[in-house]
């Protein structure tokens, strides 16, 4: 059995899970309030057909993939070696790299496997936390 951790943008466009070498049915799925909290962002555009649709999707995404992981302090303690991680790799903690790597280390705290679109986002701790492209 192999668990993941999908990361905001899997949420948004569904993971292709026809990359990963084991069945599905070997395949536990969960996601992080972090993502759900970087999804809700869209219900704010002045887009009104865009603010829909994300009420849509997060809601959808909620009852299939139920509660998302907390922050709490297991995950706060797997961040700080994370971003110890990314900053010894050269990356700077941008705004939105900060929560990209919350979402990490979400992943780690809870021994889960990072799955993103954008590996290269989490390059610099993909030795740390285990990371696969969907």
């Amino acid at each position: 059995m192999i668990g993941l951790l999908l990361d905001t943008n899997l949420l948004i466009d569904k993971p292709d899970f026809s990359l990963l070498a084991v069945p599905p049915d070997e395949v536990g799925v969960r996601t992080s309030t972090l993502c759900y909290a970087e999804l809700q962002e869209g219900e704010f555009s002045s887009d009104p057909v865009i603010a829909a649709s994300t009420v849509i999707r997060l809601a959808a995404v909620r009852a299939a993939l139920g509660e998302g992981l907390p922050f709490g302090t297991p995950e706060l303690e797997a961040y700080r070696a994370i971003c110890m991680a990314a900053v010894g790799g050269g990356r700077s903690l941008t705004r939105a790299r900060r929560m990209d790597m919350m979402i990490a280390a979400t992943a780690l705290a809870n021994g889960l496997t990072l799955a993103t679109r954008n590996t290269g986002d989490f390059a610099a701790v993909a030795g740390i936390v285990p990371i696969v492209r969907l």
